[in-house]
């Protein structure tokens, strides 16, 4: 899983998870002020994330992309690990079941280290605490610790508090229609939980935001313009993503019915709870997939175990083939290992299709003024590698609401997607990808001799408006 794991740190929002980080350790306060970007200079913002980036800026200022390369590895391995823990999975059903997730989770940690993967990572912990419940209660009062952390690292903690609260009045539900447990005991136990919960709750609120965090991480659920973010949109019919999906629903079918053929349901139902939650939302948002997937495992250890062999003997020797197997294929993709080693920003820009030689142009002919419309995925590129040139938007800004309801973001996407005529704005001098609708528009108006094309390469384009 750890082999599996180690990829190139692609992520666009990279530079500007940097730029926060630095800000920290150079300053020695949190940065709450947008001073990166053109649109909403004025706006405040409540960083959910502001733990990651300074987890990120140290890795990278100490050990470059491989540090980060090697940190989102360990993060998805231990991952991996206590979720198994929590599912009590024996090694043949590793190797089943982790070949499986790893592969459906590509998409997300293709591209390393990033908040999200240590949300995941704390969703692991949780549902190895819970799972630990039985055995030693006080496995949960490292709960409300976990979400100390979580609350600090990456808003997605909300949609683990929801959880953790849905895990309890299922169980609670659960214990008293279907185990027939006293009510008394009931009531203790909803006395016990609650207490968990709200100390859970209240440490939420120890980070430099307070309440902000909810109020940013809330935007993630309730705000219209999420449709206009790929990642807040379904899979595509018939892509390989979708069809990934139709699988584990497959897989997770065989596995609710031999657990209901075994008489194990009852069991397992605060568990398929949280699977059932996660995976009805993931039909029409993509982002929750990735959850849904981890907290699958549950649910595919059932068919793992079906076709376990009966024998110790045979069962680690199948597994051992397994393992032997999948890693070939692994040690196949990922050599040489240099590849890592040797990464570089020019190695990131050939990922994100950003061009090195356009930002100097565009610095050494001085058209970084506040006239200058520039890409919303080289936002964070810029903010990092050439602070000279300030972003119309990046990465940060696609939730950002003012008190009147101005969006940078939308006014930029109906610009980028040509539904506003670039030659209507105020902006002279814009800087695409030749995959966007506005660069077709921009050569269009070029052709009209109302712009002028002055840079272009593989990646990019420059273009000026003409004086009259």
């Amino acid at each position: 899983m750890f082999i599996a794991s180690i990829h190139f740190p692609t992520d666009p929002d990279l530079g500007w998870h940097l730029k926060y980080g630095e800000y920290f350790f150079q300053n020695g306060k949190v940065l709450r002020d947008n001073i990166f970007s053109q649109m909403m200079s004025d706006f405040k913002w409540a960083n959910t994330s502001w733990g990651t980036d300074l987890i990120s800026y140290f890795t990278f200022n100490n050990f470059g992309f491989l540090g980060l390369s090697i940190l989102g590895a360990v993060i998805v391995t231990l991952t991996f690990y206590f979720f198994s823990k929590g599912a009590k999975l024996s090694f043949f059903e590793e190797s089943l079941i982790f070949p499986i997730v790893i592969y459906f989770m590509d998409p997300l940690n293709t591209i390393s280290f990033r908040g999200q993967l240590l949300s995941l990572l704390f969703l692991g912990i949780l549902s190895y605490l819970l799972s630990s419940f039985e055995k030693n209660k006080r496995y949960v009062y490292f709960i409300p610790i976990l979400f100390l952390f979580w609350s600090n690292i990456h808003g997605q903690f909300l949609i683990g508090l929801a959880l953790f609260l849905g895990f309890i009045i299922v169980r609670l539900l659960n214990d008293y229609f279907l185990q027939n447990i006293k009510k008394n005991k009931i009531i203790a136990k909803g006395k016990f939980w609650g207490i968990v919960f709200l100390l859970s709750f209240i440490a939420t609120f120890v980070n430099p935001f307070g309440f902000g965090i909810y109020k940013d991480a809330s935007t993630h659920f309730i705000n219209p313009d999420l449709k206009l973010v790929a990642e807040y949109l379904p899979f595509e019919d018939l892509s390989t993503p979708w069809w990934n999906f139709i699988v584990i629903s497959a897989l997770v079918i065989w596995g609710g019915i031999l657990l209901f053929a075994e008489e194990k349901v009852i069991d397992k139902i605060p568990k398929i709870s949280l699977f059932l939650v996660t995976y009805f939302f993931s039909f029409f948002v993509r982002r929750y997939a990735w959850m849904m997937y981890y907290l699958s495992i549950p649910l595919l250890k059932p068919v793992a175990h079906f076709l376990e062999p009966n024998s110790q003997k045979y069962k680690f020797i199948s597994g051992g083939i397994i393992l032997i197997f999948i890693t070939s294929i692994i040690l196949s993709i990922k050599f040489p290992f240099s590849q890592y080693s040797n990464f570089s920003w020019n190695d990131y820009c050939r990922y994100n299709t950003c061009s090195k030689e356009a930002a100097e142009f565009i610095i050494k002919n001085k058209l970084n003024n506040e006239d200058l419309l520039t890409m919303y995925n080289w936002g964070g590129w810029l903010i990092w590698q050439f602070p000279q040139i300030k972003p119309t938007i990046d990465g940060r800004m696609h939730l950002w609401k003012d008190e009147k309801g101005y969006s940078g973001f939308k006014e930029f996407f109906t610009i980028e997607q040509n539904f506003t005529d670039i030659d209507k704005t105020k902006y002279n001098t814009a800087f695409f990808s030749p995959q966007k609708p506005v660069y077709q528009r921009l050569i269009e108006l070029t052709q009209q001799k109302k712009w002028k094309l002055i840079y272009r390469d593989n990646y990019s384009g420059i273009f000026v408006r003409n004086k009259m």
